[in-house]
């Protein structure tokens, strides 16, 4: 463990000098990222989002999104939600994904939303229990 109680890096970080927009709750505004890794961001800004929200961060050739880790005056650090090419930003194109299509943005407000991820589930619910009755009902009669 290093001093300060910081655990010791796992992956490689590229210093960079990145604009970029970033958007949370209160809004969509600008900032610069310093450092980033596959995995993560070191962003710096006047007013910095708030620990544990989510937020967008729009680049030049892409969009990235994650949750705040960490918050110590202007700077604050992001875990992204999926693992990034950090290359691809620095080169203003976009990496080729390994597996599967390319992701879908991720929305803060449903995100950041209890009430519409237990109406979701609700719903689903319904549906399987809706389901297994009309499946039972079916195999009696």
């Amino acid at each position: 463990m290093l001093a300060g109680g910081r655990q010791p890096r796992a992956e490689q970080r590229e210093n960079v000098m990145l604009q970029a927009q970033l958007a949370d709750s209160r809004g969509s505004r600008e900032a610069r990222i310093s450092d980033v890794s596959s995995r993560g961001l070191l962003g710096n800004m006047a007013q910095p989002p708030a620990r544990g929200e989510f937020v967008t961060i729009h680049f030049q050739s892409r969009e990235v999104a994650g949750q705040v880790r960490w918050v110590e005056g202007r700077r604050f650090g992001v875990r992204l939600g999926e693992k990034i090419d950090a290359h691809s930003l620095m080169d203003g194109r976009n990496a080729k994904r390994r597996v599967g299509k390319k992701p879908e943005p991720v929305r803060i407000e449903e995100d950041a939303s209890l009430i519409s991820f237990v109406t979701v589930y609700s719903v689903l619910g319904l549906t399987a229990l809706s389901t297994a009755y009309l499946i039972v009902t079916y195999l009696i009669f």
